[in-house]
């Protein structure tokens, strides 16, 4: 044994080092595999929400109306979670977690008596809100019944975003499991509200699906109370210190979401101006284009930003930088290869997936023409999320706020400048552009001692893009030779080959150009034959 402390502190690290990469791996699996089902399960929702309601006016209404929950739960969520966790895994490692769960009990506690009060506040000004929203709407009654299904949607903030806090505590204690079976818990309370309640509720039994999800999945994730019971406490102490330091964290990050949020109201002001149904089909196309990226990004969410929080609070930055180097490649060798499937495949996965019932041919043809302008920004979402977990684990939400107003002005600049020519299909272009725009000074914002070695990385990606492009022009290539019409199963099986040889086409041309995630999983399979 050797007697060099330095010796035995490199063997301690290599040991964690080695632990770390099991527990990520365990809980990458769990995650994604629970998300995967949540997707199918979103999935299901979307074809019957299609079949059931069509792309229509009212259907728009709908749309502006879930804005409301969607953006208010996210803007609130993302901050409070970013800042969340990093205090309290700094106060468990400094103070003890009895002082950890304390400083948690307050914060919780006073996020629930702000979100009923926003939750009041969007209920009395529904109707003035949904107006504005979608001036182009231009119908008293589309508006109307857009303002009463806005007042069942917005119930499902404060559950939604508690559900998220009280996640973000499951996962520093590498609970993922609690947190996936959330995930689960929320797609089949919804896909139960569009196939039960929406033949004989209308849009309203939609509404109430997603309400009952959100509940659920807050009812799953409240075990990490209950289980920590004897030290949650019930205070509301607005002015204590640690409320003051998570405003410190969380409100450059939540100003800086100010930007996505106005993304995010301009897009729906410029769409109620288009063709009835436009936002409808545009809503289905994203959710499409972010079946792959919302699973990887899960792990972002639920894995890494404590992992690079527990690394940077040890000052491990030399692991913090292989494991952000290894996050994006992993993330782009699985989404390069799919993106290309989504670009090359668009009409016959779209023909599939929605065209029956009410939803007409006609808004297939536009889905397809969209799914592939969405599916673009996918892959630079996903890897500026990454580098943005990053930035916020070393106490930097200062970088993502900046950055998301840079984001907005560009997109709104290119928005201007395409939608009178391309229509709403402008509008996708440049929102995937502004992603990539996003995502590239996000990475050359990092830190010096967070950012991986530039040139390796860029190589690496370089040549899983180029080998995507291929397997997207192919497949493209293929899928014209696909007939429209035959059985349902026999679409399917063509579907299904054609998004295996994308994969392929990805994953071996990435083997045969030596990139690193391809050996590595070589080696693996290898290992455990």
């Amino acid at each position: 044994m050797s007697d060099n402390p330095n010796d035995s502190q490199n063997a301690a690290n290599e040991a964690a080092s080695r632990s770390d990469s099991r527990h990520l791996a365990r809980a990458s699996l769990l995650v994604v595999g629970a998300a995967f089902i949540a997707k199918i399960l979103g999935t299901l929702r979307d074809i019957a929400s299609a079949a059931i309601f069509g792309a229509n006016r009212a259907m728009d209404g709908f749309a502006v109306a879930r804005t409301f929950p969607d953006m208010i739960s996210t803007w609130v969520e993302m901050p409070v979670r970013s800042a969340f966790v990093p205090l309290f895994t700094r106060t468990m490692h400094e103070k003890g977690e009895a002082e950890a769960w304390r400083a948690a009990s307050n914060i919780l506690n006073c996020l629930v008596v702000f979100l009923a009060i926003v939750v009041v506040l969007l209920v009395v000004g529904a109707e003035p809100l949904v107006k504005a929203m979608s001036p182009g709407f231009q119908d008293e009654a589309v508006w109307q019944e857009s303002a009463s299904l806005t007042r069942v949607l917005v119930l499902s903030i404060l559950f939604s975003v508690m559900a998220v806090i009280l996640a973000s505590l499951l996962n520093i204690y590498r609970r993922q499991g609690l947190t996936s079976l959330g995930q689960i818990a929320n797609g089949a309370a919804v896909l139960v509200g569009v196939v039960w309640l929406g033949p004989k509720l209308g849009l309203h039994g939609f509404a109430l699906g997603i309400l009952a999800g959100a509940i659920a999945t807050c009812i799953v994730q409240a075990q990490v109370i209950w289980r920590h019971r004897s030290m949650y406490q019930f205070v509301l102490q607005p002015r204590a210190p640690e409320m003051r330091e998570l405003l410190v964290l969380a409100l450059p990050l939540f100003i800086g979401l100010t930007g996505t949020r106005i993304d995010v109201i301009i897009d729906r002001i410029f769409v109620s101006f288009l063709n009835a149904g436009d936002l409808s089909v545009m809503i289905y196309a994203i959710s499409v284009a972010n079946v792959a990226a919302d699973m990887v990004l899960s792990v972002a969410q639920a894995v890494l930003l404590p992992h690079f929080a527990h690394l940077v609070t040890q000052k491990r930055y030399d692991e913090v930088r292989r494991r952000l180097s290894q996050s994006i490649e992993g993330f782009l060798f699985l989404m390069l290869p799919m993106c290309a499937f989504l670009c090359g495949a668009a009409l016959p996965i779209v023909n599939i997936l929605f065209t029956r019932g009410k939803f007409t041919p006609e808004n297939a043809a536009l889905a397809a023409i969209l799914l592939p302008l969405m599916a673009l920004q996918a892959p630079a979402h996903g890897a500026g999320q990454i580098v943005a977990q990053a930035h916020i684990a070393n106490g930097d939400t200062r970088t993502p706020m900046v950055i998301g107003f840079w984001r907005i002005g560009f997109k709104l600049v290119l928005s201007i400048t395409l939608i009178p020519f391309l229509g709403i299909a402008g509008l996708a272009l440049a929102s995937s552009l502004s992603a990539w725009f996003r995502a590239a000074l996000l990475w050359k914002r990092l830190s010096p001692e967070l950012r991986p070695e530039g040139v390796r990385f860029a190589t690496q990606a370089g040549r899983m893009l180029a080998m995507s492009v291929l397997g997207a022009v192919v497949v493209w290539g293929l899928s014209l030779l696909i007939p429209a019409h035959g059985s349902t199963a026999v679409r399917l099986a063509v579907v299904g080959a054609l998004g295996a040889l994308t994969l392929a086409i990805g994953a071996g041309g990435s083997w045969l150009l030596k990139v690193d995630v391809s050996q590595g999983v070589l080696r693996r399979l290898r290992k455990h034959r």
